[in-house]
């Protein structure tokens, strides 16, 4: 067997393929690192220049897999990453029931996540748990724009281009 790999349009791809996926998992794996380095027994100045330069890890092993990789490999990567992640785009129509509850979602995720810490302890104990809500806040947002569909993420986007207009069609709700 060959230490290369021919695949149609991403000329040939081999070892240094393999490299630069390692090179790009040792470099995410260093993130791990970090409590380790901050929990160590070691000068505060050596502490923040260990655990700064494991933070920029995965994107140097990123710019080295990419040199390691060429163009091919790199091209190769790419395609397998954006067909995986295609599976997870969000629907571009949703029924009116659907639009609904991820509006709900996503009025209440951001209520939720802003009022919260005004009113401890009245509905739960944020100051407890405050990261915990948080995350439960930010899951919350998250789902909503996915249950929201691909025309929602167009209306969010039309919020920042400053010439997008509304046009309504239907005239109310139904």
């Amino acid at each position: 067997m060959s230490d290369t790999a021919q695949s149609p349009g991403f000329g040939q791809v081999g070892w240094r393929f393999g490299i630069g996926i390692i090179l790009i998992i040792c470099g995410y794996a260093a993130l791990a690192l970090i409590p380790l380095v901050t929990g160590a027994d070691l000068g505060l100045g050596l502490k923040t220049g260990l655990t700064g330069f494991l933070a920029i890890m995965p994107v140097l092993t990123k710019v080295a897999a990419i040199a390691v990789m060429g163009k091919p490999g790199f091209n190769l990567l790419k395609n397998h990453v954006f067909k995986f992640l295609g599976r997870f785009r969000p629907a571009e129509q949703v029924s009116r029931r659907r639009y609904r509850v991820g509006l709900a979602l996503f009025v209440l995720s951001i209520m939720f996540g802003s009022l919260l810490p005004y009113l401890p302890g009245i509905l739960i104990d944020w100051e407890a748990n405050e990261v915990f809500w948080s995350l439960v806040a930010d899951v919350i947002l998250i789902a909503s724009l996915f249950v929201l569909g691909g025309e929602f993420w167009n209306k969010l986007a039309a919020l920042f281009d400053y010439n997008a207009k509304v046009s309504v069609q239907d005239g109310g709700t139904g």
